[in-house]
């Protein structure tokens, strides 16, 4: 029961955060992401949203462990590798931007380490840290709110890349003419 309770919980997140997004890349006068700043509402809103849904999807792993129909071994073996690749790339990308910058706050363009072959790393990673966690917990709550995840960190850099071509002008176009959005 509490894990069907925690799905509900992570999926009205993911759906809210989605729909910050969406607020940010089609009316960017009310931009909730990237925020204005770290003290506002939309910093807050966007981070605590964001934590808990991740919390939510490692809790909700175990507790709907083993539900869908993919018990195998190398599945799991195979997520693992992938979940580890993951967290590797998502911990140098935030390593070489920085925690400030990596919670979208105003800097300069960053393009050493993993900036010089992705222009979002972090999202590779986490999105590959995600996938693999599925695998691993062969859950099927997780396998649907890790989806709709990975789509919300798919959909991201689409909304901050008018706000960072605005931001950091004609060096990230510069930028985005020399390296790929994911790959």
């Amino acid at each position: 029961m509490i894990n069907i309770f925690l799905f509900w919980f992570i999926f009205v997140g993911e759906i809210l955060l989605g729909f910050a997004l969406l607020i940010s890349l089609f009316s960017p006068s009310r931009r909730v992401w990237p925020p204005p700043g770290k003290k506002t509402w939309q910093f807050y809103y966007i981070w605590i949203l964001t934590y808990l849904s991740l919390i939510g999807l490692i809790f909700l792993g175990f507790l709907d462990w083993n539900s869908f129909i993919l018990d195998l071994l190398v599945l799991r073996v195979i997520g693992g590798i992938i979940f580890v690749v993951g967290i590797y790339i998502l911990i140098w990308g935030m390593r070489t931007l920085s925690l400030h910058l990596s919670h979208g706050l105003k800097g300069e363009l960053i393009t050493n380490g993993p900036y010089k072959f992705s222009r979002n790393p972090q999202y590779i990673g986490i999105n590959l840290a995600i996938l693999g966690y599925i695998f691993i917990t062969n859950s099927f709550l997780s396998l649907i709110t890790g989806v709709f995840g990975i789509f919300l960190f798919f959909l991201t850099p689409f909304v901050e890349e008018p706000w960072l071509k605005e931001l950091l002008g004609s060096k990230y176009e510069e930028y985005c003419k020399k390296v790929r959005r994911f790959f």
